[in-house]
């Protein structure tokens, strides 16, 4: 269920045609599904929105940079 702040989503719902339409735009840049188990529930659409948009320009997956993600020392 997503619910709004104002006009600020402020909670993702992943069986909402908005995000598996960004879901869908991260796999054609990443070839895997939104890692959702390593973002936060209160992200916003609006936010991953412009995420995904900065790794399509780059062509690539942005988001270990972006959330600070830290594979090699387990830190996520």
């Amino acid at each position: 269920m997503s619910f709004k702040f104002g006009e600020v989503n402020i909670m993702l719902d992943v069986s909402s045609g908005r995000f598996k339409e960004l879901n869908a735009r991260y796999r054609a840049v990443t070839g895997w599904i939104l890692p959702m188990e390593m973002i936060s529930h209160s992200e916003t659409y609006e936010n991953l929105e412009l995420y995904i948009s900065r790794c399509e320009k780059a062509g690539r997956d942005l988001l270990p940079e972006i959330y600070g993600w830290d594979f090699e020392n387990h830190i996520y």
